[in-house]
């Protein structure tokens, strides 16, 4: 395994704000596949890639009002979009990030949301690290372009 992109003591962490970013931008935009892309493609998530801890440690309504996203918590879940895909690709995500080191914005170049949301079933059956293993090999994201 290559070395993950910051310490360990931070995953879970991460794992969980972006579970609850990937709820949120569900439920206060009306394209969440476009603000998913453009989060994972921020400054904001390079940092987190490069395993800042001042970057590592914003809330979820931080990250979004700097990407320019009034967040109204008390909105209902999203009829439109299922936010238990939404939680997975956070996952997804996430771990494939943090595993392979590779940055937040190649892996949304290779694996943009909208097909990952649609790659859930039959994938979200298989364990999180069989998952993510599986697309890191589709993708092709560990051979450089």
């Amino acid at each position: 395994m290559c070395k993950t992109a910051y310490d360990e003591a931070y995953f879970d962490s991460m794992i969980q704000k972006t579970r609850y970013l990937f709820k949120l931008i569900g439920r206060n935009t009306k394209n969440p596949f476009q603000v998913i892309e453009d989060y994972m493609k921020s400054y904001y998530r390079r940092n987190m890639d490069q395993g800042n801890p001042l970057y590592l440690n914003k809330t979820p309504k931080q990250i979004l009002e700097a990407l320019g996203i009034k967040i109204k918590v008390e909105f209902e879940i999203s009829e439109e979009f299922d936010e238990s895909v939404l939680v997975w690709m956070a996952d997804i995500y996430t771990y494939i990030q943090w595993k392979y080191n590779i940055s937040s914005e190649r892996i949304a170049d290779k694996i943009v949301p909208q097909k990952l949301y649609e790659k859930y079933s039959p994938l979200h059956e298989a364990s999180l690290e069989n998952s993510a293993d599986k697309l890191v090999k589709i993708y092709r994201l560990n051979e450089k372009d």
